[in-house]
């Protein structure tokens, strides 16, 4: 006769092989369902967002990878360690070559990345390039102004130049012509926000006291969403905006239409410009 308190031995091997095979049924049942699986990232519409792409999905399989392979192990060790009738408990050291092991090869695998992403970074973020860029004759230099909780753009008029009465201003709209490099430069009037264009695959932090230049080319008309990524306040989820991208026609037309029907910019006493703490 078995003791009352002895505990039956489980079975985790048949949990485990009844979760695979509810899994891998639905996998093939929504595989032939014909449901449109969502990408993981929106539409790539910029010069670089390709390379953005690139180093993303190699991050996600090599992460991936790994995921699967220490949770496959984990799964194996619990199936193959667990508590048996009888079992006996043994004192086990470890290995000094497995630990450096895998200390070695991670510390490997992030140098080869940090070199494989060094030139999509400096395409977008070092300064060379964005002066190269600005220099550029058909580059649009745009004023980006991050406010509680709002998107402030302000456009030089005819004379460009910024801070003088013909500026173009718009709240929460963005325009720029499509196949030019357009020059965006970023403060804050309050606290910390983050310029972001997911569309585009440009984010950029905007730092009190400072102006920040990056740049961006889009290569397809359309609308796109302007976000801020920084969590900025109560309402930081409110500060959205659209960045609306047209022919170099529409945008000269819309620019010059903008300016005929703006009020005289008064720089003077327009404090959402004025520099973070500035006096007036």
């Amino acid at each position: 006769m078995s003791d009352g308190n002895e505990t039956q031995e489980s079975k985790p091997g048949a949990v485990l092989i009844g979760f695979l095979v509810l899994l891998v049924g639905e996998v093939i049942i929504l595989a032939n369902s014909g449901v449109s699986i969502p990408t993981i990232l929106p539409e790539p519409v910029s010069t670089y967002a390709e390379n953005v792409d690139r180093l993303f999905f190699v991050i996600l399989w090599i992460v991936g990878f790994f995921f699967v392979l220490t949770q496959g192990l984990l799964i194996y060790f619990l199936v193959k360690y667990r508590a048996r009738k009888g079992g006996k408990a043994r004192h086990t050291h470890g290995s000094h070559t497995l630990e450096l092991v895998w200390t070695f090869v991670p510390g490997l695998i992030l140098f080869c990345l940090a070199v494989f992403q060094t030139g999509t970074w400096g395409m977008i973020k070092f300064g060379g390039n964005i002066a190269e860029k600005a220099a550029d004759p058909l580059a649009v230099h745009v004023q980006v102004f991050g406010k509680q909780f709002e998107w402030h753009f302000r456009y030089a008029g005819k004379d460009d130049q910024f801070g003088t009465k013909d500026d173009v201003i718009k709240v929460a709209e963005m325009h720029a012509p499509a196949d030019r490099p357009v020059i965006v430069h970023l403060q804050t009037l309050d606290v910390l926000h983050s310029f972001w264009l997911p569309n585009a695959r440009l984010k950029q932090d905007l730092m009190p006291g400072r102006t920040i230049l990056q740049w961006f080319e889009i290569t397809k008309h359309g609308k796109y969403p302007i976000v801020c990524a920084e969590l900025c306040g109560s309402m930081h989820t409110t500060m959205k905006g659209s960045l609306i991208v047209e022919s170099d026609e529409d945008f000269d037309a819309w620019l010059e239409k903008q300016g005929k029907l703006t009020h005289p910019h008064e720089p003077e006493r327009h404090n959402v410009w004025r520099f973070w703490r500035q006096e007036p």
